[in-house]
């Protein structure tokens, strides 16, 4: 039998998401700090509970040849979830990449915990897969995410045009 996923930091615990986790993420997917950036995570109800009947199913298929994960970040004192963190293919990237993609509720912003998340899901990818390299495209006007990234060990590479049209820092991390 498989062992969940759960990756305990020093202020978080990050987990597998469940179905009990669909009204907190629609919640998330209510604030316009995570949605402006992120305007695909504008979800309906009925298109959360399909989503999360997705990424619920994933965590049994997970292939160290091509992975594609997403987890719920909590606060393990509150049990609330405030947050996700994954890696997996991005259509503007080459298809062998994989981005590290991040949001946190705007209630827990600038308390590191983003970052640690970060730290944490890119640490469990290099041990659990075959991946020497992970990245992350950030919109310029996005100060705060690069800033997440560049804390969790990303290095800034280069500004992309990449085929939405926008400009977008590209940063990249490899296994040390």
């Amino acid at each position: 039998m498989r062992e969940p996923i759960q990756l305990i930091t020093r202020s978080l615990r990050i987990r597998e998401f469940a179905m009990d986790d669909a009204h907190p993420l629609y919640s998330l997917t209510r604030q316009p700090e995570i949605t402006d950036i992120l305007p695909d995570w504008r979800m309906s109800m009925e298109q959360i509970r399909g989503f999360l009947t997705f990424v619920i199913g994933s965590y049994a298929r997970f292939d160290p040849e091509d992975v594609r994960i997403l987890l719920a970040i909590e606060h393990p004192e509150t049990r609330q979830l405030i947050g996700w963190c994954g890696v997996f293919p991005n259509e503007m990237l080459p298809p062998e990449e994989r981005e590290v993609a991040y949001a946190i509720s705007k209630d827990y912003r600038n308390r590191g915990y983003t970052t640690e998340a970060v730290r944490a899901v890119v640490a469990y990818i290099f041990d659990h897969s075959a991946m020497d390299r992970i990245v992350a495209i950030v919109k310029p006007i996005n100060a705060q995410s690069r800033r997440v990234a560049e804390k969790a060990g990303l290095r800034y590479k280069q500004t992309l045009k990449l085929s939405d049209g926008s400009d977008y820092d590209y940063l990249e991390m490899h296994r040390d």
